[in-house]
């Protein structure tokens, strides 16, 4: 009894300590980040979308949907004519619709763009399709390009049999396309030679959601517990770092609780190259600390971490295992500051299907005092003044909650910043699904103006 006691009582001195709340929000007095918000077109109903928003150097925005049980979608969205468009269907482009398979519904990696304004992209399956239907009948997951030119999106190549992709970054030096895929495996395809090779294992517990590639080729990526991998092209060599370690905080609690091995905490979240810095900047994924990684300092590179980027309601003496965990809105504007999108309470899913997250949210509303929207701020950090800012609650232009976001992107032309995520739904024809089983919402498309900020 006594070894129980001791290792409730941090959660138990939570709830009894009235400061510990921050989720609750009196909703009037929040300053606002006000947003426009563009719906995507037709009446496909995805309703998730992680990592793949991109802003390409012709000004337009790339975004990839995701839709459990069914297809994978492309959008286009001109920020000049304010007109979205429907690239393509990858189900329907791989003709998987009406087959009784499984099929690749997601896309699920943050995409990349050659000299020539191509965009690249790979896919997913992860329980897409019938769920009676034996999983061996997946096609396997791909490579793709869209070719603007041409108005088409091809297939360079397939990933593997079996295993999609959560992580993908193009590297225009070598012209190759790396992707970490569920099995743990890294795989790399050359653009111009057009084949694929899987390079070996470089996760194991719980897949990182992003990889980067430096100013000289190489890519890293992070696996449990806190460490970094690097892929030296030169060598063809993966290299575990033995020696540096990404900050590690013992009092966050893991990503789930009923698979506290699964644990996300202890690796990056999200990260991106900087070209005019040549470092990295990156989120941790437990208590959404930003680094900066320079990775030309030493043999491993060296980590400097700057300030957590939690929402305002975190920055003080609030309980640190109350911090929601991080979010992929990572991007970096135009007047050099990093803009990041985290949620106010929860770990957030858009619909959480499964009965391990239901559980979740259970033990989430017993740890919070009770269940809360999970509403979206806008922070900001400055690298040249280093001051952190919150820009206030993220708020739609009709007055519109913004939920969590899966991704952020800098416009090349405009300089605004866009996201993807859930926003709250008040038009029930609309309405794909409920975060949480509580809270209705549509996938849509946000720019916040740098400019007008109100």
């Amino acid at each position: 009894m006594k070894k129980k006691f001791f290792l409730l009582f941090p959660i138990l001195f939570s709830w009894m300590n009235p400061n510990v709340f921050p989720q609750q929000i009196d909703f009037d007095k929040e300053e606002k980040a006000i947003v426009k918000h563009y719906k995507f077109v037709g009446n496909h109903r995805e309703e998730s979308m992680w990592s793949a928003l991109y802003g390409a150097k012709s000004g337009k925005i790339y975004i990839g949907l995701c839709t459990h049980a069914e297809a994978a979608h492309l959008y286009e969205f001109d920020p000049e004519t304010q007109k979205m468009r429907h690239l393509v269907d990858l189900t329907a482009l791989h003709n998987e619709r009406g087959e009784g398979i499984n099929t690749n519904g997601k896309i699920h990696v943050r995409m990349g763009e050659d000299n020539d304004g191509n965009i690249y992209f790979g896919g997913l399956n992860e329980d897409t399709g019938p769920e009676s239907i034996d999983p061996g009948s997946y096609s396997g997951a791909y490579w793709y390009r869209y070719n603007p030119k041409l108005d088409k999106v091809e297939i360079l190549g397939k990933v593997s049999r079996h295993f999609g992709l959560l992580g993908m970054v193009m590297d225009p030096l070598y012209m190759r396309l790396y992707g970490l895929a569920e099995d743990g495996h890294l795989y790399m395809h050359d653009i111009h030679k057009k084949f694929t090779r899987d390079l070996g294992r470089v996760d194991d517990w719980d897949i990182c959601r992003t990889i980067f590639a430096d100013d000289k080729g190489n890519i890293y990526g992070s696996f449990p517990v806190a460490q970094i991998w690097k892929y030296d092209p030169v060598k063809d060599e993966v290299i575990d770092f033995p020696n540096i370690r990404l900050q590690y905080d013992m009092r966050v609690l893991p990503r789930t609780m009923s698979k506290p091995m699964i644990d996300r905490k202890v690796i990056w979240r999200v990260i991106e190259w900087d070209p005019a810095d040549n470092v990295a900047y990156g989120i941790i994924g437990g208590n959404s600390m930003l680094f900066r990684y320079d990775v030309h300092k030493g043999d491993e590179g060296e980590i400097e971490y700057l300030v957590p980027l939690t929402a305002p309601q975190y920055w003080g003496e609030a309980n640190v295992r109350l911090i929601p965990f991080a979010t992929l809105t990572l991007t970096i504007s135009k007047d050099r500051k990093i803009y990041y999108a985290p949620t106010a309470s929860g770990s957030f899913d858009y619909i959480g299907n499964s009965w391990d997250v239901k559980d979740e949210e259970k033990f989430q509303a017993k740890m919070s005092g009770g269940h809360y929207p999970p509403v979206s701020y806008l922070v900001s950090y400055d690298l040249k003044t280093q001051k952190r800012e919150s820009h206030g609650l993220m708020l739609t232009e009709e007055g519109n909650l913004v939920f969590g976001l899966g991704g952020a992107c800098t416009g090349a032309k405009d300089g605004k910043i866009y996201f993807v995520g859930a926003i709250e739904e008040k038009n029930k024809a609309d309405v794909v699904g409920e975060v949480g089983r509580r809270w209705p919402f549509s996938i849509g498309l946000i720019a916040f103006d740098t400019n007008k900020q109100m």
